[in-house]
C-alpha cells in the first residue's frame, strides 16, 4: 500500500511540473526518465487497458502544448510522419474487428511519435542536454541497487514492493535457470530493466568530465561503475551484456581521449572487471551464447531460449512474408524482435521505413561526429555526440534482439534515447553557432 501510495504522489507532481510549472515541457523528460524507476506500475482505467505513468506525463506535455503557446524549435522528421499516419491509418482500419490488443498495441508504438511531438518545443543545445541526460542516473541507480538486493535478499525486496516472496524461489520464474541463477527484477516486473542501465556508462564520462556532483570523486565514480556492472552481471540479460561490450570497445577503440584524457583507462578497467565476472563458470557459457546466437550457431540443449527466440522470428518472418501489408495491430505474439513485430503489425514498406530512420540517424551521427573531430577537434561538444553515438548504439541492439516496445517501461526508454540523439544533432547542425551545412 505504501509503495503504490508514494506512486500516486510522485505521478500528482510531475503532472503539476509539467502542466504548470516555469520549464515544464523541458522537464516533461526528466519525469519521463524518473519514471523508468517504476516499472510495470500502472493505472488500469477500464478493463484491460493500462496507462502507465510514463504515458500519463507524456499526455500531460502534449495537452500544455496544445492549450498554451510554447516556441518550435524544430518540426518531426517527415519520415516520421509518413510512418505515423500509416500505422494509424492501420489502426483505424482495424476497428471493424476491434479488440483490446491493437489498442493497447498501437498505444505503444504511438509513444515513440509522442516523444517526438514534445522534443519540438525543446532546445536540445548543450545545457537542455546536460539536464536531461544527468536524470539517468536516477533510475540507473534505483534499478541497480533494488536489483541486487533484490538478489541477495529477496525478502526486503518483497516487503518493500509488495511481492510473493514465492516468486523468489520459482526456477520457472527465472530463464535459462540451469545456465545461470539469473536476477529477475521482480520488483521492476521484467529481465529487461537490465537493459535501462547501459546508456549510463557513456553518460558518466560526460558527468565526470562536467565535474558534476560527486562524480567528480575517483572513488565514489568508480564504485558506482561496479555497482552497475554488477546489476548487469547479475540480471544475466544477454542483451545488456552484449551492449555494455559494445559501448565499452567504441570507447577504447573509437573515442578520443584528449577531452577526457583517462576514459580509456577507466574503460580497460571495466572490461576487465567484466569479463573477471563473466568467466566465472557458469556465466562464460551464457556470455560467448551472445554471439553463438547471432551467427545462428546454437544447441537448443544449452541454451532453450535462443533456439525459441530463432523459431519466433522465423515465424515472424513468415508473416512478414505472407502479409506484404500486415497484420494489423496486437494480432501476433510476441517475437523478441521488435523491427519484425513491427514490420508483421503494419507491412513491409512501413517496416522498412522505420529501419532505415534509424540506420540514417546512425550514419547521420557517425559522419557529424567525425566532422566535429576533423574541424573541431578541441571541442567538448564531440563529447555529447559520442554519446548520442552509443545511445543510437544501443537502440538499434535493443530493438534488433529484443522485444521491448509493447511494454512501456520497456520501450520507452528505447524510444527516448533516440529521439534525444536526433534531436540534438539536429539542433546542433541547424545551430548558427557551427557554421555547419552538413547532412540536413
Amino acid at each position: 500500500m505504501l509503495i503504490d501510495i508514494l506512486i500516486i504522489i510522485f505521478v500528482l507532481l510531475g503532472v503539476r511540473a509539467i502542466l504548470y510549472g516555469r520549464n515544464g515541457i523541458e522537464n516533461c523528460f526528466i519525469w519521463i526518465i524518473w519514471a523508468f524507476c517504476l516499472g510495470y506500475r500502472t493505472f488500469e482505467t477500464i478493463p484491460y487497458v493500462a496507462f502507465h505513468p510514463i504515458e500519463i506525463f507524456s499526455f500531460s506535455c502534449i495537452i500544455r502544448l496544445f492549450t498554451t503557446k510554447h516556441y518550435k524549435y524544430r518540426s518531426i522528421p517527415s519520415i516520421h510522419k509518413l510512418n505515423f499516419v500509416i500505422f494509424f491509418l492501420i489502426f483505424i482500419s482495424g476497428f471493424y474487428n476491434f479488440n483490446i490488443k491493437s489498442f493497447v498495441e498501437f498505444k505503444s508504438i504511438s509513444l515513440f511519435y509522442q516523444f517526438y511531438f514534445i522534443a519540438q518545443y525543446i532546445k536540445f543545445d548543450d545545457l537542455s542536454f546536460f539536464k536531461i541526460t544527468r536524470s539517468y542516473l536516477i533510475p540507473a541507480i534505483y534499478i541497480s541497487i533494488f536489483g541486487i538486493l533484490e538478489y541477495s535478499n529477496p525478502n526486503i525486496t518483497s516487503t518493500i514492493f509488495q511481492i510473493d516472496v514465492q516468486k523468489f524461489n520459482d526456477p520457472t520464474a527465472v530463464l535459462d535457470f540451469r545456465l545461470f541463477d539469473r536476477l529477475a527484477f521482480l520488483f521492476w516486473g521484467s529481465h529487461l530493466a537490465a537493459n535501462i542501465i547501459p546508456p549510463i556508462f557513456s553518460i558518466l564520462i560526460y558527468l565526470r568530465y562536467k565535474k558534476y556532483g560527486i562524480l567528480n570523486n575517483n572513488i565514489f565514480f568508480l564504485i558506482i561503475i561496479f555497482l552497475f556492472l554488477i546489476a548487469i552481471y547479475l540480471s544475466g540479460n544477454r542483451i545488456s551484456w552484449l551492449i555494455v561490450t559494445i559501448i565499452v570497445l567504441n570507447i577504447i577503440f573509437f573515442y578520443k581521449s584528449f577531452i577526457f584524457p583517462n576514459v580509456k583507462k577507466y574503460s580497460i578497467a571495466i572490461v576487465g572487471i567484466f569479463i573477471i565476472l563473466v568467466y566465472s563458470l557458469p556465466a562464460t557459457q551464457r556470455y560467448f551464447s551472445i554471439f553463438n546466437a547471432i551467427i545462428l550457431n546454437i544447441d537448443p540443449t544449452l541454451d532453450a531460449s535462443s533456439s525459441k527466440r530463432l523459431e519466433l522470428i522465423i515465424s515472424g518472418l513468415e508473416i512478414v512474408k505472407e502479409n506484404f501489408f500486415g497484420v494489423g495491430w496486437g494480432k501476433i505474439l510476441w517475437i523478441h524482435n521488435d523491427i519484425i513485430q513491427i514490420t508483421a503489425a503494419s507491412g513491409i514498406i512501413p517496416g522498412i521505413i522505420f529501419i532505415y530512420s534509424l540506420i540514417y540517424l546512425l550514419l547521420r551521427v557517425v559522419r557529424y561526429y567525425n566532422f566535429i573531430n576533423n574541424k573541431l577537434p578541441n571541442n567538448s561538444k564531440h563529447l555529447i555526440l559520442f554519446i548520442c553515438l552509443n545511445f543510437v548504439l544501443h537502440t538499434f541492439i535493443s530493438l534488433v534482439f529484443n522485444g521491448n516496445y509493447q511494454l512501456i517501461q520497456c520501450g520507452a526508454p528505447i524510444f527516448l534515447l533516440w529521439v534525444i540523439a536526433d534531436s540534438y544533432i539536429d539542433n546542433s547542425i541547424k545551430s548558427k553557432n557551427t557554421n555547419i551545412n552538413i547532412i540536413t
